[in-house]
């Protein structure tokens, strides 16, 4: 079990190396931690429309695919590519168009075989289309192909569309110079080059792949590089992808969907000395080789300041905090309580731990909002029925897990729990049966079984003392959506399994072994 720590909100900034200011914890709202699925070496997650959960398989080159609704992994994969496995290699990146739910465009990235090129194996990113629950590989449209992963880490791996409707691509400096005239390592200057596409931030137009109109290198000669490769015979001239460069191995970014711009922060991972966070912004150098976090290379603070021209990050922290730096997402406002509002989640692999940089850009490093998680490798936001959840991927111990509020039903809420396609409901049922039982009520008071979408009656299900277990069996009619809503003037925890249902037109319908579908106690 993960061990979720306490959320602490820091009014001055902690800045790594000195005496932190004190800080003043708030209240918190309980966070539930949970096992989703078993998944074989899982990298990216992406929430889809549709109830539905994207996770890539690392080695296999599988897409899978998890019903929120049920929180069951789809047997049948939506996919399966051939991948160059091992390492850093493989499946990796994944987003869905914003006019998904018209054109069912995917977007993947992901390491391919090429025998011909220096170790052979390259990067492709790559538009599909998906039908349903299945993902159709011969509608692949190659958008940008042949991006060096020479010694076979650092790819990099990550994209998505941003506010202005371009295509972002984060990749790795390849851990080796593709060019092989710098080195490998600290001394590998790929990201530096500005006629490779390793070690950079790209952007694309996402229909056709070709160089985003307005890229920073537009106007001063650059030409498009889209698939010439990146090698010892690579021509120099600058390319037209580039939207950001320096940087090491930007495994993961992630845009704010609380800003109506493109605004988004990337995870970069240090060599040795430091991990950091970046604001990604057009034709930004973020000093990877010579820089490293907000230092020269090799160094922690006190340090000298980045040269002209060099961005520092907005975020970075020591190897004696973290050991590299991987998924992060904004937490959407209103999604969790108030003090998350204007978050930014971020993880680090080695360490197991989940940081929150705060609104106003403090981090408290010694209460982490999750910690044990170790090899995580991406996470994102999914709103589910029964509210909003952080899922997030163990690449080492192959598990989709979710962070999410937990504990208890607020006095005076209501939450949605669906019914129908649920646990053998159809979706033509009339009405459902549910063994509700509320646990330890805070107080006395009692709760109301309703159709979601409809006024809530002033009749009760359950009446319930401070302290107090009490079950009932409520007959309740599905509401909008499929959803029963239930609303309690006290805080308990609630629990509810379909025992039966009344299909359309017929009789009761019994469920042998009733099914559990809401547990506010586990997150269910």
């Amino acid at each position: 079990m993960r061990r979720l720590a306490a959320l602490v909100v820091i009014t001055t900034a902690v800045v790594v190396g000195r005496v932190p200011a004190v800080a003043e914890a708030a209240p918190t709202p309980d966070l539930t931690d949970g096992l989703v699925a078993s998944v074989a070496s899982p990298t990216a997650v992406e929430s889809l429309p549709g109830n539905r959960v994207v996770v890539l398989e690392q080695d296999t080159g599988r897409v899978r695919v998890i019903d929120t609704v049920s929180g069951r992994l789809l047997g049948t994969p939506a996919a399966q590519l051939a991948v160059c496995a091992g390492g850093e290699r493989g499946l990796l990146g994944f987003t869905h168009d914003p006019n998904f739910a018209t054109s069912g465009r995917v977007y993947i990235f992901y390491t391919r075989p090429a025998p011909g090129s220096p170790g052979g194996c390259v990067n492709r990113v790559s538009a599909f289309v998906m039908s349903g629950n299945s993902i159709d590989v011969a509608t692949e449209q190659v958008l940008i192909d042949n991006i060096s992963s020479v010694n076979g880490n650092h790819n990099g791996g990550d994209l998505d569309v941003g506010a202005d409707g371009f295509l972002y691509v984060s990749t790795g400096d390849a851990g080796s110079d593709p060019r092989g005239d710098s080195g490998s390592g600290g001394n590998n200057d790929a990201a530096q080059d500005l006629s490779l596409l390793n070690g950079k931030i790209l952007r694309l137009d996402r229909f056709s792949g070709a160089p985003a109109p307005g890229n920073p290198l537009t106007a001063l000669g650059a030409v498009a590089c889209g698939s010439r490769g990146n090698g010892p015979t690579t021509p120099a001239t600058w390319c037209r992808e580039l939207y950001a460069w320096g940087l090491r191995n930007p495994f993961r970014f992630a845009f704010d969907p609380n800003s109506p711009t493109t605004r988004f922060f990337v995870n970069d991972v240090g060599q040795s000395t430091r991990e950091e966070i970046d604001n990604g912004a057009p034709g930004a150098n973020y000093g990877w080789n010579a820089r490293e976090g907000r230092c020269p290379s090799g160094q922690n603070p006190p340090c000298a300041g980045p040269p002209a021209g060099v961005t520092d990050p907005i975020v970075d922290y020591p190897r004696s905090t973290g050991t590299f730096i991987t998924a992060g997402a904004f937490v959407p406002n209103g999604a969790w309580p108030s003090e998350f509002d204007g978050g930014y989640l971020f993880a680090d692999g080695g360490s197991g731990r989940v940081w929150m940089r705060t609104a106003n850009g403090a981090v408290d490093y010694a209460n982490p909002i999750l910690s044990d998680a170790f090899g995580l490798t991406d996470m994102a936001f999914v709103n589910e029925p029964t509210g909003t959840s952080l899922y997030y991927t163990l690449n080492g111990s192959s598990e989709v897990r979710k962070l999410g509020l937990g504990g208890s039903l607020p006095a005076g809420r209501t939450l949605e729990v669906q019914v129908s396609g649920v646990a053998g409901v159809p979706s033509g049922a009339v009405a459902v049966a549910l063994n509700m039982t509320v646990v330890d009520a805070r107080s006395a008071g009692f709760a109301t079984v309703y159709p979601c979408g409809q006024p809530r009656p002033v009749a009760s299900n359950l009446n319930y003392s401070a302290g107090q277990t009490i079950p009932n069996l409520v007959l309740a009619k599905p509401g909008a959506g499929g959803r029963v809503c239930v609303f309690s003037d006290a805080t308990i925890d609630v629990l509810a399994d379909v025992a039966g249902f009344f299909p359309a037109g017929s009789g009761f319908a019994p469920i042998s072994n009733p099914t559990r579908i809401l547990d506010t106690r586990t997150g269910i």
